[in-house]
């Protein structure tokens, strides 16, 4: 089970993935979830000098979409053309940098899955049989009838199930029980361990043998030999991850990015992405994905996100309402990532208010306005010699004891920062990550309120003490400015431009950026308190 990059060549590069979303619906906020923290990853390895590649897109085939488009007297295409335009509308609202927005109605996209079909063929693990049994439109998938709820209501949608009797393709899924057992068991392919522990249990009731084609579908990759049946859509959508990344005509590019470092998913999908896409793959001979990150629901006021209970979160207005960046980070910053979360607005306000106007916008606002007002608007010579942040770390360092005690345990949460945040991000926690680069804020912060440059100031002798807190406050704003920079992209870029007229760009990420003498702009607040 190779999930390792295929040469020394491509170890920089990273390749994650968001599902590609089912357009049977505008955008909701479950989505906006899942992409957003994508952006936040990859935005994170780009700074990091790494070759990064963000996958994105809509799945357009299936039963679902036919009915929709029927019931709005659309042709599926006009049907899946207008919700795939509301899906990117809403990618550009909230800044994602993602580098392909693929489709599954899009020809290279058809023709990947075909050449996938044909190696799943060639492999023997291909059959025909005829299935009787419950069905789920809204799942695209069959239930056995311990899996129902009631009898006959699917435990994902709480809708009653259709009982459907067909012949089509069916493959060999019982045939990896022991290569998945081992992979799920054994290895951190599947996160996090509570979602592995789910993966687990289904496991341990024995896997069944899947459909793979559909007849009682038209809206579909036909099947090659079978004008009259179509891809199982999942069947269809699993294999974007590979054709968004060049299979299987781009072979440099595929060996460049697969296999893929995460696939970033709801909790309602593990199932196809933790025990069907790993056993396909065995299947058609090629690489696993390395790991597969399940995150949880968000509620809101403790209900479950329903249309019908008018309770929907509308990302477009929240964005509206209080900022993109904002929006970005609530959901990234207060929801564990991989744990369900509720959303109420005052929680929203509070949060912004105390982290984003409170702390880091007042950092921001204070370390430019106090250059502007006592240095000229230029960033001054420290007095006193400051070290880099590769350097903090021993208390007998000489240059530590060149600065004061303020200055130091400054630096050293500086220092403590990298590791900090490359550990949470080596978990897939943006909310760990987040609270390291809060933590370093508040120390900064912290600084401020030490030091008093405001006070400083007023003394004439106070000089080589002001420019030395004057230099440590606003360097050390810039370094949160980049770190913040995968999460709230604008507010973060224009903060960092202020500091140092750069935008935050790999190789700035570590103490001692700004230059003596280069222009500190002051500008209005980055977050107005609301």
């Amino acid at each position: 089970m190779n999930t390792e990059k295929p040469s020394s060549t491509t170890q920089s590069a990273y390749y994650v993935t968001t599902p590609i979303y089912y357009v049977n619906g505008a955008p909701h906020i479950g989505n906006a979830y899942t992409t957003i923290a994508a952006d936040a990853i990859a935005r994170y390895h780009r700074q990091q000098g790494r070759d990064v590649f963000f996958l994105t897109g809509t799945d357009e085939h299936g039963i679902n979409n036919e009915r929709a488009a029927r019931d709005r007297n659309l042709t599926p295409q006009q049907h899946v053309d207008e919700l795939a335009t509301a899906f990117k509308a809403l990618w550009n609202t909230l800044d994602i940098s993602y580098d392909r927005f693929i489709r599954t109605t899009e020809e290279q996209h058809k023709c990947g899955a075909l050449e996938f079909w044909r190696r799943l063929q060639a492999s023997g693990d291909l059959y025909r049989a005829s299935y009787s049994g419950a069905y789920c439109a809204s799942c695209e998938a069959y239930f056995q009838e311990d899996e129902l709820e009631q009898g006959d209501i699917c435990p994902i949608h709480k809708q009653p199930v259709e009982q459907l009797q067909e012949e089509n393709y069916f493959f060999r899924l019982s045939r990896y029980q022991a290569e998945l057992e081992q992979l799920v068991g054994t290895t951190d392919f599947v996160q996090p361990v509570s979602r592995r522990n789910e993966v687990l249990s289904v496991l341990r009731q024995g896997l069944r043998d899947f459909s793979v084609t559909r007849q009682n579908v038209r809206w579909g990759i036909p099947v090659p030999g079978h004008p009259d049946e179509v891809f199982y859509v999942w069947v269809d959508a699993l294999t974007n991850y590979l054709t968004g990344v060049g299979f299987p005509d781009d072979q440099q590019t595929l060996e460049r990015y697969w296999p893929a470092d995460v696939h970033l998913v709801g909790k309602d999908i593990i199932r196809f992405h933790c025990l069907y896409w790993p056993a396909l793959l065995l299947a058609a001979g090629l690489p696993l994905p390395r790991h597969v990150f399940a995150h949880g629901w968000i509620t809101k006021d403790g209900q479950k996100l329903s249309n019908s209970r008018g309770n929907s979160i509308d990302p477009n207005e929240l964005a509206a309402r209080f900022g993109v960046d904002a929006v970005r980070y609530y959901f990234l910053r207060a929801i564990p990532f991989g744990q369900d979360g509720d959303f109420t607005e005052a929680a929203f306000v509070a949060r912004y208010n105390a982290d984003l106007a409170n702390d880091f916008g007042n950092l921001v606002q204070r370390a430019t306005a106090l250059i502007s007002r006592f240095a000229a608007g230029r960033a001054p010579a420290p007095g006193v010699p400051t070290v880099s942040a590769t350097s903090v770390g021993a208390s007998e360092s000489d240059d530590l004891h060149a600065l004061g005690e303020a200055e130091a345990k400054l630096l050293r949460a500086a220092h403590a920062l990298p590791p900090r945040v490359a550990d949470a991000f080596e978990r897939i926690s943006p909310d760990g990550a987040l609270e390291a680069i809060s933590g370093f804020v508040s120390v900064a912060n912290r600084y401020a309120e030490e030091t008093a440059p405001w006070h400083l100031a007023k003394d004439p002798d106070a000089g080589r003490r002001l420019h030395t807190a004057l230099y440590h406050l606003a360097e050390a704003t810039r370094l949160a400015c980049w770190y913040l920079w995968p999460f709230i992209p604008t507010a973060a870029a224009e903060g960092h431009r202020r500091l140092c007229a750069q935008a935050p760009f790999a190789g700035l990420g570590a103490w001692g950026v700004l230059q003596p003498g280069a222009r500190v702009e002051s500008g209005p607040p980055l977050f107005p308190r609301v």
